[in-house]
């Protein structure tokens, strides 16, 4: 989890909320409540819940190009490029809408033309062909 930042004293970290400490919550002050990190199962779309899309996902993710919550550990343009070849092995159709919302980024088509334009983005693909295929 990456601290993003922390509210009222709670410390706020990207993916959900941890030791919250407040009576909203039903508990009181000073005590801590349940975590409550988003990394259930239903964040990730469906077509990301196959067999082979999760052998993919978790191949990835040895690789160190995606957290253990699949999400990218790389510069918006290469996560862009592994969207884009992701989709293509997977068969999804509206592959930006899909990973801009499972990976909370707009505007992917444009990361991916930057990308394209990119000399490094070429070594980045052959890394990424040789974990995915």
């Amino acid at each position: 989890m990456i601290k993003i930042g922390t509210v009222n004293g709670d410390v706020i970290e990207a993916g959900g909320v941890k030791n919250v400490t407040n009576n909203y919550y039903g508990k009181p002050e000073g005590e801590l409540t349940e975590d409550l990190t988003l990394t259930d199962i239903s964040q990730v779309p469906a077509c990301l819940k196959t067999e082979e899309a999760e052998e993919l996902m978790e191949e990835l993710s040895r690789a160190g190009l995606l957290s253990e919550d699949w999400q990218p550990r790389v510069s918006r343009p290469e996560a862009a490029l592994m969207a884009n070849m992701l989709s293509e092995k997977l068969g999804i159709a509206h592959k930006w809408k899909v990973f801009e919302q499972f990976w909370s980024r707009n505007n992917m088509r444009s990361d991916y033309n930057t990308a394209l334009e990119q000399r490094k983005s070429l070594e980045f693909q052959e890394k990424l062909k040789k974990v995915l295929f």
